[in-house]
């Protein structure tokens, strides 16, 4: 109990001199990041619209000065073309693709852009034209869900490739990139609509940190595994090596379990994944068992993957055909979490926090009686403020990942020290 009191104090009052903005009518999907990234005072937030432009918006928390522009158009309402965002030399860098796969033509001429502001840390309207990651056709699904990582001097973005497996290429320049590369296959003989999912994080010592879905838990009975990749070698937790890039591509079952499929333990996704204080990864990520999902907590603890129940996501299929509306660590302090869970019938935001590595969580809800959905928050990258904590969340009705009536919308609100 003292621990939880503890936390509660950390999280502070909910709603105390708190203040909610829209940033644009638009939305994101679930595995494009990172979706928002700060420097300094000003957050930089992505987002696709109802008519398929992508937008970027610049907000200064210190004088609530706002400039919004259209890096790209014509890609399409659907929320997986919302733009990843990261710094890289200074500059900002924003990428973005049509969504493609049997749901669209498979012969059309899917193609993964970016675009690159002109001035230091993207502080100016400026930005360069328009260029193509050189990407193949592969098997001809093209691509989606950009993950711009950086690590060490070179810019590594990870995506979805063109045969729907996670797919990767890097660049020590911008500009020029490396041999594209699938980084790990889907399970055999499940069938060409089974896809992994991936979500992607720089540790500090350099190293890229990775967790892996077999597929879609509404498609297969999935498990959640790991690996870390540094200086040309793939890692398991405990050091040991599971191969180099020459090995590539790798079968799921050669990396990490950090939970294995069963009818007791569910249906895993990733969520997010990044490095605590102590130096060891952590994942968030839900569970389906049934009708029901779970948001979980997984920690290396020296030894052996130990798994916590953060909250549970909800039931039903409210949120077009999710069970629940997403979960990300706060990547300057990964001991809180912002979720979208179910709260009497409607889909809210809340914040919680650890003190023990998961092994407790105390509740704070940002969002409350609403009348929309509210899901798929985040913290803005590199935004290290102790006086302000950020969230950006979507709210507005959905239909399908097509049909959206929904803002972006961004809460800042005073920090309280830990």
């Amino acid at each position: 109990m003292l621990a939880l009191a503890l936390a509660a104090l950390s999280l502070g009052a909910p709603g105390a001199g708190a203040a909610t903005r829209t940033v644009a009518p638009c939305t994101w999907s679930f595995f494009g990041d990172p979706r928002a990234v700060a420097h300094g005072d000003r957050v930089f937030t992505g987002c696709i619209d109802a008519t398929g432009r992508v937008r970027l918006e610049r907000y200064d928390l210190g004088s609530g000065r706002r400039r919004l522009i259209t890096l790209f158009r014509g890609l399409e309402a659907d929320d997986h073309n919302n733009p990843s965002l990261v710094f890289f030399r200074s500059r900002l860098f924003a990428f973005a693709s049509e969504h493609a796969g049997y749901v669209y033509p498979a012969d059309r001429d899917s193609r993964m852009e970016y675009r690159v502001s002109r001035r230091a840390y993207g502080a100016g309207r400026a930005w360069g034209p328009t260029r193509r990651v050189p990407l193949p056709r592969g098997c001809g699904l093209g691509y989606t869900y950009p993950n711009p990582v950086v690590a060490g001097r070179r810019l590594h973005l990870f995506m979805r490739g063109p045969c729907w497996n996670p797919y990767f290429t890097s660049s020590a320049d911008g500009r020029r990139w490396s041999r594209a590369r699938t980084l790990v296959l889907g399970p055999p003989s499940a069938g060409d609509r089974i896809r992994p999912y991936a979500k992607y994080d720089a540790a500090p010592d350099g190293s890229i940190l990775m967790t892996f879905s077999d597929g879609h838990p509404g498609q297969y009975e999935n498990s959640l595994y790991y690996m870390r990749f540094k200086a040309g070698r793939f890692y398991k937790a405990d050091g040991s090596v599971i191969g180099t890039l020459r090995d590539l591509p790798f079968r799921l079952g050669e990396l990490d379990v950090v939970q294995r499929y069963s009818a007791r333990a569910g249906r895993a996704q990733p969520a997010d994944i990044t490095w605590d204080a102590s130096g060891a990864p952590v994942i968030v990520y839900t569970s389906r068992v049934g009708f029901d999902e779970d948001f979980r907590h997984a920690r290396w603890d020296g030894e052996r993957w130990v798994t916590r129940l953060v909250a549970p996501a909800g039931s039903g299929e409210g949120l077009f055909g999710y069970r629940n509306g997403g979960i990300t660590f706060d990547h300057a302090d990964p001991r809180t979490v912002a979720l979208s869970r179910v709260i009497d019938g409607r889909y809210e935001i809340e914040l919680r926090r650890t003190p023990d590595g998961g092994r407790t969580w105390a509740a704070s809800q940002l969002t409350r009686d609403s009348t929309v959905l509210n899901f798929r928050p985040v913290f803005p990258r590199g935004l290290a403020d102790p006086a302000r904590r950020v969230v950006v969340y979507v709210s507005g009705t959905a239909s399908s990942f097509r049909r959206y009536d929904t803002e972006v919308k961004m809460r800042v609100e005073p920090a309280v020290t830990p």
